[in-house]
């Protein structure tokens, strides 16, 4: 018995010790990879700030594109009036925060989606030659500055809906956490489903039509209540290709629309298993990927 105690009494230091030389590299690698991505990112922003008449004027079109969607529900709902009991807004916070989601997605994952480019012109072949991992340095290669314009139309929408919700007790207390929440919600959401996308393409190399089928259309669905669509369709935003369930999810529970408070444990449970199963489908595609040897 006084064995095993001095035998835990030695060992215990070294455990640790064991511990902190465990932790070390692990922050260590976090700093290298954060200094990285910076260097990485900078030089990909010097590059696009180079030509900054084009992306003033690119990211204004985009901006007013964007705008005239809001615009068109709103001349809609003022002639007939609310819509499945979503006011304007209603429905100008739950497309500011899917449009912020989305925003955030596309300023720092623009690479997934001009992936084909790499399958098609053999760049990936570059990727796979650096130390860093592959869609690390991916994303790291093109920040979409020029993608401003989605998250400015959230936030403008935001800042116009949220006062009058404000007003009318819609909103209140914790809900502004939850609606920030929401944003985190949709942006790990538009990930997964672009990264998951984008792994196809070790497959099929064109994706761009599968794009506008797992991106493109449902992001505008998903911008307006999912109650006005079929029960299918509803189910398939929820689960296959689940954009809704970050936006339209939580904020049914936040404004009164229906819903039980489990609409805001649901994202948080579902983020983080779709982007692993997206990372999972990436791992196996890069696995079987094979080069066009140019």
């Amino acid at each position: 018995m006084r064995v095993r105690v001095r035998e835990r009494r030695a060992t215990s230091p070294s455990a640790g010790v064991g511990a902190s030389e465990t932790t070390a590299p692990v922050l260590t690698r976090l700093g290298r990879a954060a200094r990285v991505y910076w260097i990485l990112a900078s030089a990909s922003l010097r590059g696009k700030m180079q030509y900054r008449l084009d992306f003033l004027g690119s990211t204004l079109i985009q901006t007013i594109m964007g705008a005239d969607t809001i615009l068109f529900i709103g001349a809609v709902l003022w002639r007939f009036g609310p819509v499945m009991g979503w006011s304007i807004t209603d429905i100008a916070m739950l497309y500011a925060v899917s449009r912020m989601g989305m925003g955030i997605y596309m300023l720092f994952c623009n690479e997934l989606d001009r992936f084909e480019i790499y399958m098609v012109n053999g760049d990936f072949d570059t990727l796979l030659i650096r130390p860093w991992p592959t869609l690390f340095t991916l994303l790291a290669r093109g920040v979409g500055i020029d993608r401003l314009a989605f998250l400015a139309q959230g936030m403008a929408v935001a800042a116009l809906a949220g006062p009058r919700l404000a007003a009318t007790g819609a909103i209140r207390g914790w809900d502004i956490v939850w609606l920030l929440a929401a944003v985190a919600w949709s942006a790990l959401l538009y990930f997964a489903v672009g990264l998951a996308t984008a792994a196809v393409g070790f497959w099929i190399v064109r994706i761009e039509e599968l794009q506008v089928f797992t991106m493109n259309a449902p992001s505008t669905a998903t911008a307006y209540p999912l109650d006005i669509y079929p029960s299918w369709l509803r189910r398939v935003f929820v689960t296959l290709l689940p954009l809704g369930l970050g936006s339209y999810v939580p904020l049914r529970f936040i404004l009164d629309k229906g819903g039980t408070a489990l609409d805001l444990l649901w994202p948080a449970l579902a983020c983080p298993a779709a982007v692993w199963a997206a990372l999972g489908l990436w791992k196996t595609g890069e696995a079987h990927y094979a080069s066009t040897g140019t």
